[in-house]
């Protein structure tokens, strides 16, 4: 086989494994301090560094799935059972949000770029680290913000519907709740149960910070603070990849 049959192989093969996992692979050797000469980082500090900027993508994916992916869908996806729904009522109306999601999501969309960002450059360890940074984007805007946890739940959880893995909505809502009640303090709690549900934990993280760009009393200018946010990871980016 020549070079060139090889490397399309690698790269159907590659792009298979992506479509099978959700988190990337751990790195095949230790990460290092050490610079690696001719003014190139060292693997540690491109970590690092990747952990603020796979978190970046992953956010700014989320603001364009507000903006652009819940055309079509119902405003009440992902509400909590209403004191007049039956228990049958509510299951058929969650089946329903979920066949709508599966039916729109569709490669390229704000939902597959997140599962690419996941599957190919952040294994479990750096999970932590990244919604650490997710947090960090709301904290910076939420200092004087008096905020009300259940309608900050309510906003986000359409969000969260449109992106996040239907298989990951019943860890990720509870992962929602907690983040919510903190207000995106990472406590003992919520640090526990993202290692069992790293993927619902990103997703729930994600979705909190959306909805806050777009709350004008909150995020007086979300046009311009996106921007800030996309010239900030294609900055840094510049040092991972």
């Amino acid at each position: 086989m020549g070079k060139g049959k090889r490397l399309r192989a690698q790269r159907v093969k590659d792009q298979s494994a992506r479509q099978t996992r959700e988190l990337a692979p751990e790195p095949s050797r230790p990460v290092s301090t050490d610079d690696m000469g001719g003014g190139r980082m060292s693997s540690y500090t491109r970590r690092e560094i990747g952990k603020q900027v796979y978190a970046w993508m992953i956010l700014l994916s989320y603001l364009e799935g507000a903006l652009d992916g819940a055309d079509g869908l119902p405003e009440n996806l992902f509400a909590p059972q209403a004191p007049d729904e039956s228990d049958e009522g509510y299951a058929a109306r969650i089946k329903t949000d979920r066949l709508l999601v599966e039916t729109q999501a569709m490669a390229g969309s704000p939902a597959e770029q997140v599962a690419e960002v996941l599957s190919s450059w952040v294994p479990r360890s750096l999970v932590p680290g990244v919604v650490d940074h997710l947090a960090a984007e709301g904290l910076r805007h939420l200092d004087t913000a008096t905020l009300d946890p259940d309608q900050w739940q309510a906003g986000a959880r359409p969000l969260l519907g449109i992106l996040c893995p239907p298989k990951h909505w019943e860890a990720a809502l509870d992962q929602l709740e907690a983040l919510a009640t903190s207000r995106l303090k990472i406590n003992d709690v919520i640090a526990e149960h993202l290692t069992g549900q790293p993927v619902a934990t990103v997703h729930a993280a994600a979705a909190l910070v959306t909805w806050l760009y777009g709350r004008p009393n909150i995020i007086a200018d979300p046009a311009a603070a996106r921007l800030e946010l996309a010239e900030r990871a294609g900055k840094f980016g510049e040092f991972v990849f």
